[in-house]
């Protein structure tokens, strides 16, 4: 039997406990602030949240669940297209359908505006449009972007599984009576083979959808959401003494929103333990004879949607590109560099465009060297646990590393700001106050790539090292880190992105200090008024610095995680 000393029973979970703290620490003393100052629960203030609270909650839902059922509308038929392309093509434009997704959410934002600004009437009319009575004008335009985001999930999800299904299968169901019709070969065969997936990916989206805020800001600044109410409102809560009734809706709203975010998360969870397939895969070949012989046969149309959904993924993208030079003049628009020199430059005393990109790499920087130990650690006891059948342990440590993924972005910088303002006021001036934030929001991510990998190595190689007398430093560096190496280049490379496009809790936090990041300029630029016809252009370029910056970063990603690892997000 073997029995642990409780020297190595702290030194295991002691790491845990500063991670719990970490991940948990700020939001439970945001909540244990607002509940002390409201003395109300939060339960109570969720149920008894005011009128805009509801809206708020109704506007956000809706939103979220006409984006997720477009998105995987439109990404289920793109999806098959791809599927039924040769290779090469296939791989290139799998990764430009891809790229809305690995883009910072303020620059999804400014490349809508600037194609409403190239579309003229057309498209401040289209901006002026509202999905329903109290959704606000641009909610159509808003639900556009949030499809435009977020297709490359449904697609991402669809496309490997129908390209890896052996065409065999669904010949031998035609033969049967269930099979002969449309209807029953979607309910036999392509529903239990898509649909988990499906349902995540819708999940997924509604997850995302639900937190926008970059989104909701610019393209539909009418529409209330709770991220927006957050985010609007929540500078104001917490404070004893002071408007008792909007800390008690901050709080309300909070909870609400990670309410509505565990259920979606664990549908998500849920369908993804599901979406496995389990067959034995055909080979790329077979399986485009199989889609020729249906509707996908059709050249034209396969390359008609494919190529269509490409082109609708890099036009707002280029788009910024164009208006960072195009200024507008008495006489109409004129092309021209003065956006990139008054972003270059900065205002009076303002941040200028190199200053908030060395700020945002070093923020970064500081988060990877944050998330990636945490996560690797944290991924590495939910492997050893699982190794020795304590499932319970490991399963309490995987939803430990997942309780990010029920805050939002806003929410995580509100409850840093508040949590700090308590214990350690100090510390709003730190320079590890943005990494700290936007770690807890990546950690999920870096465990979603560390664990799998884990899981692929075989212990007998650690074990034959052990038997040769190798300590446990040199069976890391010989052993573990060279096979895991990959994946931690991936999962830091992910962090790296998401930190250097992330919004909300910047936006939050960055506010109160000197320093900006290229999102939080972006917005800057945004909000200057508009007399001055070098604002826009200025936002622009700095748009274009974020999105090339990033972007890069992913496609870069996407080729070594192509030729070196497997699984994983």
């Amino acid at each position: 039997m073997n029995v642990r000393t409780p020297r190595a029973v702290a030194a295991q979970v002691l790491p845990i406990v500063g991670l719990a703290v970490l991940i948990l620490g700020p939001m439970a003393v945001a909540v244990n602030r607002l509940w002390a100052v409201t003395g109300t629960s939060p339960i109570i203030a969720v149920v008894g949240l005011s009128p805009s609270g509801l809206l708020a909650l109704r506007t956000a839902t809706g939103l979220a669940a006409v984006a997720a059922a477009a998105t995987v509308a439109c990404g289920v038929p793109v999806a098959f297209a791809l599927a039924a392309m040769d290779d090469p093509w296939r791989r290139r434009l799998r990764a430009v359908i891809a790229l809305p997704f690995v883009c910072p959410s303020i620059v999804a934002a400014v490349g809508f505006l600037a194609l409403i600004d190239l579309t003229g009437e057309v498209g401040y009319t289209v901006r002026n449009w509202t999905a329903w009575q109290n959704a606000g004008p641009g909610s159509v335009l808003l639900l556009i972007a949030m499809v435009w985001f977020n297709l490359s999930l449904a697609v991402r999800v669809v496309e490997p599984s129908v390209a890896r299904a052996d065409p065999r299968y669904l010949e031998q169901l035609r033969l049967l009576p269930e099979g002969k019709t449309l209807l029953g070969r979607l309910r036999a065969w392509w529903l239990p083979l898509l649909g988990p997936g499906l349902t995540a990916a819708a999940g997924l989206t509604f997850t995302f959808a639900f937190t926008s805020f970059a989104l909701v800001r610019w393209l539909a600044p009418s529409a209330l959401t709770i991220e927006v109410l957050l985010a609007e409102q929540g500078s104001g809560a917490g404070i004893p003494g002071y408007r008792v009734d909007l800390s008690k809706l901050v709080l309300g709203a909070a909870v609400a929103q990670a309410m509505v975010l565990l259920l979606a998360v664990s549908l998500v969870n849920a369908m993804q333990r599901k979406h496995r397939f389990a067959m034995n895969a055909a080979s790329s070949e077979r399986v485009r004879e199989g889609l020729a012989s249906g509707v996908w046969g059709h050249p034209i149309l396969r390359w008609s949607l494919v190529w269509g959904a490409a082109c609708f993924a890099v036009l707002p993208l280029a788009l910024v590109a164009v208006a960072s030079f195009r200024i507008r003049t008495s006489e109409g628009w004129k092309f021209s560099l003065d956006g990139w020199r008054r972003a270059l430059e900065g205002d009076a005393g303002g941040v200028t465009l190199m200053e908030a990109f060395w700020a945002t790499l070093q923020t970064a920087s500081m988060t990877v060297a944050i998330a990636l130990p945490a996560g690797w650690y944290l991924a590495t006891q939910v492997h050893r646990a699982e190794r020795e059948g304590r499932v319970k342990l490991a399963r309490g440590l995987d939803m430990l590393a997942m309780v990010p993924l029920v805050v939002s972005g806003v929410m995580v910088g509100l409850g840093t700001l508040l949590g700090l303002l308590r214990l350690a006021p100090g510390w709003l001036t730190s320079p590890w106050l943005l990494p700290v934030a936007h770690a807890t929001l990546v950690l999920p991510i870096v465990v979603r790539v560390m664990l799998p990998a884990m899981r692929r190595l075989k212990p007998d190689f650690e074990a034959c090292a052990a038997t040769l007398g190798i300590g446990p430093w040199r069976r890391f560096a010989l052993v573990r880190w060279p096979m895991l190496r990959p994946a931690a280049v991936v999962a830091a490379g992910l962090a790296l992105a998401f930190s250097l496009g992330e919004f909300g809790a910047s936006w939050i936090l960055v506010r109160s200090t000197d320093a900006s990041t290229l999102s939080v300029l972006v917005d800057a630029w945004l909000a200057r008024p508009g007399f001055d016809p070098t604002t826009r252009p200025a936002a622009m370029a700095v748009a274009v610095v974020l999105g090339l910056v990033t972007m890069m970063l992913m496609l870069l990603l996407e080729r070594w995680r192509e030729d070196r690892v497997h699984g994983g997000l």
